[in-house]
């Protein structure tokens, strides 16, 4: 039985911030004084539930537009709208019964340090350092995701006092030395976590937890150090910090022993319980992404959700995925291989119709988007695509439950934040970045990504270079090329609309594919011409193209699409379905790679915190 956990709010008294006191000052006194608190593991407890509420991502993350998505909107990434004032470093706020609530960006490393501070207070050492575990894993989950945005940050493993100026304006520490001291905090997480809780282990921190999210950490950074090196984010890639030398070798191989500290402790869920497509479908790809309660094989780390009698945690995901049209674009559903393992040509692409996308191919792509056979959940019968839920034709339908869940805020399925099959992932991706990969870790890995949806095995390491990857990802390089592309392929496949793909774009230093303009807009699906079309082959027009006058047709009223605005083909009259297209942002290689340094906390500072490369504040 799925087991939600009360996310309490720690007792915290009124403080007021100024200056840098913004995000790290001294003290958050507690309604108990810090002497009498933190004795028992209740207080413990209580205090460390409140950072899975602060820092762990929700089914948002889902929900990021990039190449692979799209929907009725764009982010400002896309867009080039970021500015050095549209974020900012946010002070916490107090409510009305005095506590410290979550909207300050650093008041969950305020709480960290300050727990990791006092929680000596507690006689029981084994109780005392089982929270201090979660404590050093979401110090380590706080500054890896503010490096990945920011770059350098200011370190700070302590509560800054209100008079210690000298941290408080400190200027900001290299990330090579900050990304060093996430994976330590990693290390001590692991060290004083236990291999599960009692109670609701999949959505409790774990030792499986801090090794993923190290293997992560260590990926990303061993990946953005080695294709940014030399540029305005990276201008040396070997540094030296307490006697260790980092590098992005030195990343990718802490990367490759994170990883195999959960290999083999974990597995790929293949159940197909629901009975999704049929019980002699294999569907458990599907299957997984909406399950009521998370599968224990697979899930390493996941959000609780439910609805009953005591208790409603509940999210949006399927109600946002239908209201913003969320759907993929062709560059996304070109990484799907044949059935038979082999790829595709760009010729046979170019032209291939829907119904054509589906056929003798990875059984992922039926299961990820809604195809010509899609069946959704608790229905009995065949589902035509609808324009009501699509721009591109291409709906999404991962996460999508039964119809219960598709108003606002009713979804009850968990929500995997970590997950085995990345962790698989990352560990071929890393070996392969260091011309290491080998036939046997091609086997324990991508071949049982594979394995699970049917799909036959790479057996070995690639030496090939498929022509279409090198052209998505032309700046990719090493003694391993052909393994390199075919994992980033595997990858997109696997992971995709999980939260990962912007930030694979940006650490491969291939992020102007995030922005349409680089595609001349994303296209969708391939019509050989205006008119009339029986998609899925059942003899009824599902959708209708024209440009002028609008024609009479039997397709449903919501897919009579005019080829105009917003929509577009490729061709003029034929071609790729195109949204976005007008959009003229182009990528900028000298800044886009990270967002601005917040002008206001560089005011607060006098200029002590650096901006980033080619942002213009106009603060000295």
């Amino acid at each position: 039985m799925k087991k939600i956990f009360y996310v309490l709010t720690a007792v915290l008294a009124a403080l007021a911030f100024v200056s840098c006191e913004d995000f790290l000052t001294k003290t958050p006194q507690t309604a108990l004084s810090p002497s009498s608190f933190f004795k028992t593991e209740s207080d413990l407890e209580l205090w460390t539930n409140k950072f899975y509420s602060d820092l762990l991502e929700d089914t948002g993350i889902a929900e990021t537009y990039c190449d692979d998505m799209m929907g009725t909107s764009l982010n400002t990434l896309q867009k080039g709208t970021r500015t050095t004032s549209s974020k900012s470093w946010s002070t916490p706020s107090v409510n009305s019964s005095g506590y410290i609530s979550s909207n300050g960006t650093f008041t969950p490393l305020m709480n960290i340090n300050y727990f990791l501070e006092h929680s000596s207070n507690c006689a029981d050492e084994a109780v005392r350092e089982k929270y201090n575990g979660v404590a050093y894993f979401f110090r380590a989950y706080f500054y890896f995701k503010m490096v990945r945005q920011y770059g350098d940050m200011p370190w700070y493993d302590y509560v800054i006092g209100s008079s210690d100026t000298e941290s408080l304006n400190k200027p900001r520490d290299p990330r090579g030395y900050v990304m060093m001291k996430v994976l330590e905090d990693c290390d001590k997480a692991y060290e004083r976590l236990p291999e599960a809780w009692g109670s609701g282990p999949l959505f409790h921190v774990s030792k499986n937890a801090a090794m993923a999210l190290k293997a992560r950490a260590a990926l990303f950074e061993g990946t953005f150090r080695k294709y940014h090196a030399g540029t305005e984010f990276v201008p040396q890639d070997a540094e030296t910090y307490d006697g260790v030398t980092v590098s992005s070798e030195w990343f990718l191989g802490e990367a490759v022993k994170a990883a195999e500290a959960v290999m083999g402790k974990k597995g790929l869920y293949t159940g197909n319980t629901m009975g999704i497509a049929g019980k002699a479908t294999n569907a458990s790809y599907r299957e997984f992404f909406v399950l009521e309660d998370a599968d224990p094989t697979e899930t390493i780390l996941g959000r609780a959700y439910k609805s009953d009698e005591t208790v409603t945690v509940r999210h949006g995901i399927q109600f946002d995925m239908m209201n913003g049209k969320r759907c993929a674009t062709s560059r996304f559903v070109n990484h799907y291989l044949k059935s038979n393992g082999q790829p595709y040509t760009k010729a046979e692409l170019e032209t291939m119709q829907y119904y054509d996308q589906f056929q003798g191919r990875d059984p992922r792509i039926a299961q990820t988007l809604h195809g010509p056979t899609y069946v959704a959940i608790g229905a009995d019968a065949h589902e035509p695509l609808s324009w009501e839920r699509t721009v591109s034709g291409y709906r999404i339908i991962k996460y999508i439950s039964d119809a219960s869940h598709e108003g606002a805020t009713t979804s009850t399925s968990d929500f995997a934040l970590f997950r085995y099959a990345e962790v698989l992932l990352n560990y071929a991706e890393a070996k392969a970045e260091l011309g290491q990969l080998t036939d046997s870790d091609v086997a324990k890995t991508i071949d049982l990504i594979r394995a699970r949806v049917g799909m036959p095995a790479m057996g070995k390491v690639p030496t090939e270079i498929d022509p279409l990857m090198q052209e998505y990802y032309p700046n990719a390089k090493g003694t391993q090329l052909a393994a390199i592309l075919e994992i980033r392929r595997e990858r997109t496949v696997e992971l995709c609309f999980e939260g990962f793909r912007q930030w694979d774009l940006l650490r491969w230093k291939e992020g102007k594919w995030i922005t349409p303009s680089s595609t001349k807009g994303f296209h969708g699906i391939y019509f050989p011409s205006l008119g009339e079309f029986d998609l899925d082959k059942d003899g009824k027009m599902d959708v209708c193209l024209y440009k002028g006058a609008k024609p009479t047709t039997t397709a449903p009223a919501a897919n009579v699409i005019e080829v105009a605005g917003n929509w577009s083909l490729t061709g003029g009259d034929s071609g790729f379905l195109t949204y976005y297209a007008e959009e003229n942002y182009v990528w900028d290689e000298g800044k886009d790679y990270l967002w601005p340094i917040p002008a206001d906390q560089r005011q607060i500072t006098g200029g002590a915190l650096s901006q980033n490369p080619g942002w213009v504040d106009g603060v000295e």
